[in-house]
């Protein structure tokens, strides 16, 4: 089999990621994945791509120290061909995991190297998300604390829900959890709540999916969808529109993501992409994509 060439990410890149499915064994009503009611379900029962070939894309990858390979979805670890791609990939190539952590962790640490999700960094390589009435979180720390205690570098997450209860809720599982000396940080409640969007987002009217505008963007990230295409946005991945590669094309390099491209559908955009957040070094004020000449 040809060889492919290799995909070196520049300096400015931030984030890597292979969407391995985009089925879920959870169905919270905030999901962003769901932002602006796309078909994510329906995206879940396409085509795959073959674990072989995910093999071969990561493979094409060199990687930065401070840049690893983000395994997501949906829930990755449903993908059938999980553990073959953690222990075959290229050694070199670190990993993060970004998980709901409903799988069994006897069956993880028993068939996932360590030095795979070990490398320096201000976050943990396993981020795991709590989802009040989805997933329970004693069962989450007993989870986590096996894995911590297998040598796993793991952190929860929860949302700052706008509903006080919940909010609360939140906040106080964070206390415990601290108390317990795990890592559980909070995230910013991105969408629709009560008639009112949350989110700090870059640009004005960006994802409020009432008016929709044309545009030229340009992101900062490599993200492949399950059949192996790559995006400008998570939007079109989520939609299923406008790839702009495939992660097996000779031709697609790192040059590819510089491009500025044009859009029909901004005010639609997935918060995701618009949020000003954190980037890989944990310094906020960081957006995924550059947004010009909205029309």
């Amino acid at each position: 089999m040809t060889a492919l060439p290799p995909i070196t990410p520049k300096e400015h890149h931030n984030y890597v990621a292979f969407f391995l499915t985009l089925a879920c064994n959870l169905a919270c009503p905030y999901c962003i994945n769901l932002h602006n009611s796309n078909n994510r379900f329906n995206q879940a029962d396409r085509r795959a791509l073959d674990v072989g070939d995910w093999i071969r894309s990561a493979n094409r990858l060199l990687l930065r120290a401070d840049l690893p390979l983000t395994l997501q979805g949906g829930e990755p670890t449903l993908y059938p061909g999980f553990y073959r791609f953690v222990n075959e990939v290229k050694p070199e190539l670190k990993m993060d995991l970004m998980t709901n952590l409903m799988f069994d962790v006897n069956v993880f640490i028993k068939n996932v190297p360590l030095w795979r999700f070990t490398r320096e960094a201000p976050y943990a390589a396993i981020r795991v998300s709590y989802h009040p009435g989805q997933n329970d979180i004693d069962d989450l720390i007993v989870k986590t604390i096996k894995l911590r205690d297998a040598g796993f570098r793991v952190g929860l997450y929860g949302i700052e829900h706008p509903d006080p209860q919940l909010r609360m809720h939140i906040q106080e599982t964070q206390r415990r959890c601290l108390e317990l000396g795990l890592d559980f940080r909070m995230k910013e409640f991105l969408g629709e709540y009560g008639g009112k969007m949350f989110g700090t987002f870059k640009y004005d009217n960006c994802a409020t999916g009432q008016t929709m505008r044309t545009c030229v963007c340009r992101t900062t990230e490599i993200i492949v969808d399950p059949a192996g295409y790559v995006y400008k946005c998570h939007a079109d991945l989520y939609n299923g529109r406008d790839p702009i590669a495939h992660i097996l094309d000779p031709d697609f390099n790192e040059n590819s993501i510089d491009k500025f491209r044009s859009c029909s559908s901004f005010g639609s955009c997935n918060p995701c992409d618009v949020k000003i957040k954190t980037n890989r070094f944990q310094v906020f004020g960081h957006t995924s994509v550059e947004i010009r000449d909205i029309r």
